[in-house]
């Protein structure tokens, strides 16, 4: 009998990491070579921790084993490869490698997509009610930009499919194509499209020729350049409603952007319908937080949450929309100062407000709270 490629307890080794990282709910499992030995460590509601570590004869018949399961080159440890492995045992899992070359060795890291149908529901994700009422209007707009804010990892593409499957089923027929890099969650009733910055299918290209095919609604995985940001613009002017995001710490700062990307401002003002800035902030453990003396919440650390004192995350979110001040401020040019005194003015209620509440309730600890950095 043939033997596995990279032995029988390397097979097994991988095969638990992975079931081991699905059952806590990691989100990412990274498998990190140094000069000695390799750690592996388990991205857990958003905080890596290190579970593992393999002697360094180990560590690369482990990256092996990782390439085998995402259809790789396994003789090339020279080039970055990315695959992807399915488990036809769980359907409702999807997971993708990736590998890249160091000094030490292979890195890999492998991300973890599990089904989750809280987060099909736009309602479930943790927005309040107004914000809800706020998406749910602008949704079914003729035309207009939606766009969502936050840093790497602040659940905005769950947002974005939220997004998507509401559409799908308050206006059944509608036409709708997302662009996205990659394709993380597969939705019937979309075309999904994937696109390759590297190759001929860019963001620009793909929604340039998109605007052909007639779509009424459009999703980009996100607005990365001035070109792609042009053409979205295009688009949410000629009558269709698109959705992306954007890498931007604020509303403001969005809408700076935006104008720094070469769009004009009366552009901005008049294709933007408005901006939701998101964060996810870890929940403290129920079974092990503890009350100091002054009232406050403290993470504490039990079996249950993996000792971190954490278990799960909640979304804080503020949405933007745009009002006649913010128009005007925009129009002018206005800096993010001066954009952020008219929206007070305003009486919006930014992030930090949002995310206090949280922390008055238990639900969170301030150095969570320091740790998102808003």
């Amino acid at each position: 009998m043939a033997k596995k490629s990279g032995g029988p307890d390397v097979v097994a080794l991988v095969d638990d990491v992975l079931t081991r990282a699905t059952r806590v709910g990691a989100s990412d499992v990274h498998f990190e070579p140094t000069s000695g030995d390799m750690l592996i460590r388990f991205r857990l509601d958003g905080v890596l921790n290190t579970v593992l570590k393999l002697p360094g004869p180990l560590a690369q018949k482990a990256v092996s084993r990782l390439k085998v399961l995402g259809g790789l080159v396994t003789y090339r440890n020279d080039i970055p490869q990315e695959g992807g492995m399915h488990d036809e045992a769980r359907p409702g899992l999807d997971r993708r490698v990736s590998i890249f070359p160091t000094i030490y060795g292979q890195r890999a890291v492998v991300r973890l997509f599990q089904d989750d149908p809280r987060l099909d529901d736009l309602d479930s994700l943790g927005f309040s009610n107004q914000t809800i009422a706020t998406l749910k209007a602008m949704v079914n707009s003729a035309g207009g930009m939606l766009l969502v804010t936050g840093p790497a990892g602040s659940g905005k593409s769950t947002t974005l499919a939220a997004i998507l499957r509401h559409i799908l089923k308050t206006s059944p027929g509608k036409s709708i194509v997302a662009l996205e890099d990659p394709v993380e969650r597969h939705i019937e009733g979309v075309t999904q499209v994937r696109v390759n910055p590297q190759g001929a299918m860019t963001f620009p290209v793909a929604l340039r020729s998109l605007l052909r095919q007639d779509p009424q609604v459009l999703m980009l995985g996100e607005i990365r350049d001035a070109q792609t940001a042009a053409i979205a613009v295009e688009a949410a002017l000629t009558g269709h409603f698109l959705m992306s995001t954007l890498h931007s710490g604020t509303p403001s700062a969005a809408l700076l952007r935006l104008l720094e990307m070469g769009i004009e401002p009366y552009q901005v003002t008049s294709s933007v319908l408005g901006i939701v800035n998101q964060r996810l902030l870890r929940r403290l453990c129920a079974n092990c937080k503890k009350n100091d003396n002054s009232g406050a919440w403290l993470p504490v650390g039990c079996p249950k949450c993996f000792s971190t004192g954490y278990h799960g995350r909640i979304l804080v979110a503020e949405m933007l929309s745009m009002t006649p001040g913010l128009r005007q401020a925009v129009l002018a040019k206005a800096d993010v100062e001066n954009i952020g005194k008219v929206l007070e003015a305003e009486g919006h209620r930014p992030l930090a407000l949002e995310a206090q509440r949280l922390l008055a309730a238990g639900i969170t600890s301030q150095a969570e709270l320091n740790r998102i950095s808003y």
